[in-house]
């Protein structure tokens, strides 16, 4: 579900309601979190910006974790994105390989806990096309996918 609300709201205040209709047993603090995939998982308050998370009726709160996303466009031609989630400031590294698992290119940079995104050209990659491995990693976690260079 993507969501943006803009206005005033009281701790107290409720805005929106979701209804779950369960077809296996399971906790809903496995099942159930925010991400940052297609709207920014944060809210702002006093000039500053907060991270959101689901607050479970045991007081569990479940924050937005570690997540890394597709690139898009996939394939691409000239240049893609690719977006990831932070639970925490970190140092961030991707590397992207080719098929033979030969290193193309390697960037490191410091990124604010919460949605993040890394712009890769064609010339980052070499000018390599077919499939191509990356991997982001941020301290202890670290998830790789796969994209599509084309000519």
């Amino acid at each position: 579900i993507t969501t943006s609300w803009n206005g005033k709201a009281t701790s107290e205040d409720v805005l929106f309601s979701l209804v779950i209709r369960p077809t296996a047993d399971a906790d809903l603090s496995d099942i159930i979190n925010v991400s940052s995939r297609y709207t920014a998982a944060e809210a702002y308050g006093n000039g500053n910006t907060m991270n959101v998370g689901v607050n479970f009726s045991n007081g569990e709160v479940a924050a937005a974790g570690f997540e890394m996303f597709q690139n898009t466009p996939n394939p691409f031609a000239v240049e893609t994105l690719i977006g990831f989630n932070l639970p925490q400031d970190a140092e961030v590294t991707l590397t992207i390989n080719d098929a033979s698992g030969r290193v193309l290119t390697v960037l490191r940079g410091d990124y604010a806990a919460g949605y993040n995104t890394i712009n890769v050209s064609k010339s980052q990659v070499q000018g390599a096309t077919g499939v191509l491995g990356y991997t982001v990693t941020a301290g202890e976690f670290t998830a790789t996918k796969t994209m599509i260079a084309v000519k």
